[in-house]
């Protein structure tokens, strides 16, 4: 009877399992397996991310990928709830983002996640499979090199296929990190030679320093003018050891990278860098006032160089619209017109803008068809200005 018993407990306890990773589809590449419980669609998409941010992350570390003893894992569930219930079972905590489970047998390391917003996950999958990457080749690199990166790599952008990523620059953390540097944060930064050797508890004890000083050194390494600095962030790299601890590899890229390098003389590069670079909004504050003092071709210099660092936004398309308009080029400000309001711009002001410049460019018809939208999309607004200049087109 006892047999019986426990042989029905067995059973039930095999098929309990089995259920469990059942809910799980599954999706192999060439370096990732991906478990989901959002679904086999999912799966897929996320191992195809992972497979072409390994190609832009290995841009950087030239890793030989073929080395790699198995598949690096990624783990989601379906929702936060049994996200943290599973980090409970395995760590005993749970956490607000994505988290990365390295052991020495990377058969059992994971990269674990949930269901999350698209741009929420795709941030977090760039951030943490940076992290996996990294200690998949190298265990313990140093702390900064490892989360710079991260941070560095979170605005890459996927192709349309998945298969391919690529990099575009992230300066989420530039305002925080330029207000640490003047003072106006309330914050002192790190020390070259703390930063450089901090553990994991030295860290988290000055976070909100940590991650945009961190990632302020990445991009000045690879940023600056100087080739020697370059050289720097490339010597790190090649002074990582897959068998070191990580005091053992923050020393190793102290002695091998960093001694050579006066610490006063970078430490005031660095300080230069960072200043000098600015954010989008910066950027897009800079090319309004100096279309407003009549600078246009500065202004128009601002707005470009806001698009490579976003080109989601409506406003640098709309006032390099105006700009053009204002140069009497009719042909390119239509042209900027139409990619503001495919990307937000408000319909009735974009339409009243595209009447206007068509109606500079003697396209009478166009410009009729322009302003009765905009009449009609917010009349109280636009009614009279409109109304003018359809006179003037039907007289």
């Amino acid at each position: 009877m006892r047999k019986i018993a426990f042989f029905v407990l067995l059973t039930a306890f095999v098929v309990a399992l089995s259920a469990q990773t059942s809910s799980f589809a599954e999706y192999q590449t060439d370096h990732y397996r991906v478990l989901s419980e959002i679904g086999q669609d999912h799966a897929r998409e996320t191992a195809l991310k992972l497979e072409a941010l390994m190609g832009v992350f290995n841009g950087y570390f030239h890793f030989d990928p073929d080395e790699l003893p198995v598949r690096l894992r990624a783990r989601f569930f379906s929702s936060k709830d049994r996200y943290d219930a599973y980090l409970r079972r395995v760590i005993d905590t749970t956490r607000d983002d994505f988290v990365y489970l390295h052991y020495t047998d990377l058969a059992k390391s994971e990269l674990v996640g949930y269901g999350m917003d698209d741009d929420a996950f795709d941030l977090s999958l760039k951030h943490q499979g940076f992290v996996q990457f990294l200690r998949a080749f190298v265990p313990n690199p140093p702390l900064w090199l490892r989360e710079g990166f991260a941070v560095y790599f979170e605005e890459v952008e996927f192709g349309d296929q998945l298969e391919t990523a690529i990099y575009r620059e992230n300066l989420a953390w530039l305002e925080t990190l330029q207000s640490i540097m003047d003072g106006t944060a309330g914050v002192a930064p790190i020390p070259l030679s703390e930063m450089l050797r901090m553990n994991v508890e030295q860290a988290r004890a000055r976070i909100e320093v940590f991650y945009p000083q961190a990632w302020g050194m990445v991009s000045f390494l690879l940023n600056s003018d100087e080739r020697h600095y370059n050289r720097i962030v490339w010597d790190s790299i090649s002074a990582l050891e897959t068998d070191a601890s990580l005091a053992e590899n923050s020393a190793n890229v102290w002695h091998r990278a960093f001694r050579w390098h006066p610490e006063e003389e970078l430490v005031d590069s660095f300080v230069e860098y960072v200043g000098s670079r600015r954010s989008f909004r910066m950027l897009v504050e800079e090319g309004i006032d100096l279309y407003n003092e009549g600078e246009l071709a500065a202004a128009r210099e601002a707005f470009r160089e806001a698009i490579t660092l976003r080109d989601d936004s409506f406003v640098p398309y709309y006032y390099l619209g105006l700009i053009s308009y204002d140069e009497r080029d009719h042909s390119t400000a239509d042209r900027y017109y139409r990619e503001a309001l495919a990307r937000g711009a408000a319909p009735a002001l974009t339409y009243y803008a595209l009447g206007v410049n068509a109606y500079a460019d003697n396209r009478f018809d166009d410009a009729e068809g322009y302003l009765e939208q905009t009449v009609s999309l917010d009349p109280g607004e636009y009614e009279d200005k409109a109304t003018q200049l359809l006179e003037r087109i039907r007289g």
